[in-house]
């Protein structure tokens, strides 16, 4: 047996780079995975999709109404912005903002985790080597699934939204409306339009 101790496993061999070594390793963050992980993905997802359909609430408000009323709403997207502020004042631009806004925040949490977890999944069933050879199909797969779910946190906002703004005398806002059309029609009139959100989304 050697008098000199032997270094261990992790030293270096050097007193100085090994407190290198461990001030880097105490240094680097952890690694995610799980829950810790997939609210990452679901919260980015979440506000990346409630602020850019968000934003976009004037151009779907006159999209809505040049559908609804081609007649009178004829000129074009600027036209249309024209008439609408002309009508019903600026306000009316931002009809439905409520809905759109948390009902792509739920979307996108719900796409974009879901999109990870259901990749990570289909990794763990099939194994690295056959998802990697089969990647295209675990991320149609994965994307379907998720938006799948997705669109069903998204259905009764987006019906919401749609009869706020193809009716703005039908209620005041998200509460009012959700809460009236619940109460008039059911459950079931919030997923009236389910079969088209899907193959749209």
């Amino acid at each position: 047996m050697s008098g000199t101790a032997s270094q261990p496993p992790a030293s270096t061999g050097s007193v100085k780079l090994d407190a290198v070594k461990q001030k880097v390793e105490a240094a680097a963050p952890n690694k995610l995975s799980g829950v810790a992980l997939y609210s990452r993905f679901a919260f980015a997802g979440a506000v990346c999709c409630s602020v850019t359909h968000g934003a976009l609430t004037p151009v779907d408000v006159v999209k809505t109404r040049i559908q609804l009323d081609p007649v009178t709403y004829n000129r074009g997207l600027i036209g249309g912005i024209r008439q609408v502020i002309a009508a019903e004042g600026a306000g009316a631009l931002l009809t439905g903002f409520g809905p759109t806004a948390a009902g792509y925040f739920l979307q996108g949490a719900f796409k974009f985790g879901g999109y990870e977890f259901f990749k990570q999944q289909a990794i763990t069933v099939l194994g690295y080597e056959s998802a990697s050879n089969n990647r295209t199909a675990v991320y149609l797969a994965s994307s379907a699934m998720a938006e799948f779910f997705a669109d069903i946190a998204l259905c009764p906002l987006e019906a919401t939204r749609i009869r706020l703004v193809s009716d703005p005398k039908f209620a005041s806002g998200l509460i009012g409306g959700f809460g009236k059309i619940y109460s008039q029609e059911g459950l079931s009139a919030f997923y009236s339009g389910f079969g088209p959100i899907l193959f749209k989304q």
